[in-house]
Order: structure tokens, then C-alpha cells, then sequence
């Protein structure tokens, strides 16, 4: 498939079509729960936890890339990043977390970061869409409150 015609890029990039504005901020969506807002970001916890702690951090404003940020709003956003990091080590202990930022499908600026532990194989490509394994209800509020712990300590 080519890439997204002139229309369709044009409405994926647009604030109106886009997802991330729409839902980041709630509590839950279909994709993952809210673990904090700050005034850069909303970081979030995925539901789809193959890889144990991935979440996403994603900016606040709707800019489709990095480029588009000026210095203090992506210091800003890399801050945020760093910090979900800490958090993610302090509750779950991975080997590595790699970060992923892409964007074509959902042309709004966010971060996946998707640990890696001894489990995983270190010569597999990252997948996000390994698994999916969606944790019952319980579980991952559990992970999630510890991921707010975690980021109100580090």
C-alpha cells in the first residue's frame, strides 16, 4: 500500500481526527489507563501488557512530530519520558525499555515504551502488537496504581 493520500494524511494529522486528543486525557479508553497528567503530557499504561510495564507518553498539545516542538516543549515532552521510564523500572524491574516514537498511523507525538526482561529474546525486533495480553481488571488497576506510586517517588 502507498502512502496515505493527500486527504487522508491531511485528516489523520488534523487535531479534529485525532485519537490521541480525543481520549488521552480520560481515566481509561480502549487502548490503556491514565497513570498521571502533567503539563506536557499524558502518560499512560497499555492494557496490552506482553511486555510487562509498556505505556505511552503522549504530548499534551497536537503536533504530529518532533520537529514541530519548540526547545521547551520537547525538553519538556523528554522529561516526561525519562521520568515514566524511572517509573517503569522502579515497579517492574525490565532488562532494557526501548523507545519508540513513530507516528504514521497516528500522526500525534507519543512515546511507546516497551521494557524488554530476561524473558524476552534480545535479537527479536520490537513488535507493540506482540500478544495481545489484556490483564483482567484488578490486575491492571494494580499496575497502574503502582506506576503512580512509582511516578510521584522518582
Amino acid at each position: 500500500m502507498p502512502w496515505w493520500s493527500d486527504e487522508e494524511w491531511a485528516r489523520l494529522a488534523s487535531a479534529e481526527g485525532c485519537g490521541m486528543c480525543t481520549d488521552a486525557h480520560l481515566d481509561e479508553n480502549p487502548h490503556s489507563v491514565l497513570i498521571t497528567s502533567t503539563d506536557a503530557t499524558h502518560v499512560r499504561l497499555s492494557r496490552n501488557q506482553a511486555h510487562r510495564g509498556y505505556a505511552l507518553v503522549i504530548l499534551r498539545e497536537h503536533r504530529v512530530d518532533l520537529a514541530d516542538l519548540d526547545t521547551a516543549a520537547l525538553a519538556a515532552f523528554w522529561r516526561d519520558v525519562q521520568r515514566a521510564a524511572r517509573s517503569i523500572q522502579a515497579v517492574f524491574t525490565p532488562r532494557k525499555i526501548d523507545y519508540l516514537v513513530m507516528g504514521h498511523r497516528m500522526p500525534h507525538v507519543h512515546c511507546h515504551l516497551l521494557p524488554q526482561h530476561s524473558e524476552d529474546d534480545p535479537l527479536r525486533n520490537v513488535d507493540i502488537s506482540d500478544g495481545p495480553v489484556l490483564l483482567d481488571s484488578s490486575t491492571l488497576s494494580d499496575r497502574a496504581e503502582a506506576m503512580k506510586r512509582a511516578w510521584a517517588a522518582v
